[in-house]
């Protein structure tokens, strides 16, 4: 697999590379935030698929809007913290790939680095259990459009 921390990794290198030239800072920073999401986003995807039971044969990874469901994993596990600071990077990541007149500087940089602290810090709150499975399969049904 994949070592996800190597996201975060580059994210945090990447503003100190010599070699950059400083016409395309702006593009680098865009680029420091969409790792930055990245990196947290599959840490969290990655705990909670090693936590929660499913329904034999079902394959978690090919779930449609599985940003979401993450999100609202969390929230339906009463934390609307890391729901909500997902939320935040989600939107940081999504004006940088998509928003071409949005600013995205240091400052940006500085609150998604702050909001993967918090994240980092609150991931090993989360039991695996009846909650988190209730959490999830909530969730789930809402996500895949299911009453």
């Amino acid at each position: 697999m994949f070592p996800i921390d190597q996201f975060k990794i580059m994210a945090e290198e990447l503003p100190y590379i010599k070699y950059i030239d400083k016409s395309i800072t702006h593009a680098m920073c865009r680029t420091v935030i969409g790792r930055y999401y990245y990196y947290i986003f599959l840490k969290y995807r990655e705990t909670l698929f090693h936590m929660i039971t499913v329904e034999n044969g079902f394959d978690v990874y090919k779930i449609r809007n599985i940003h979401i469901l993450i999100q609202r994993t969390m929230t339906y596990y009463d934390r609307t913290d890391i729901s909500g600071y997902l939320q935040i990077l989600k939107d940081y990541r999504n004006s940088s790939d998509y928003d071409l007149t949005s600013v995205i500087d240091n400052n940006t940089i500085n609150a998604a680095k702050l909001a993967v602290f918090y994240l980092e810090k609150e991931i090993s709150s989360i039991v695996a259990g009846d909650k988190l499975n209730d959490a999830f399969n909530k969730a789930l049904k809402e996500v895949r459009g299911v009453k």
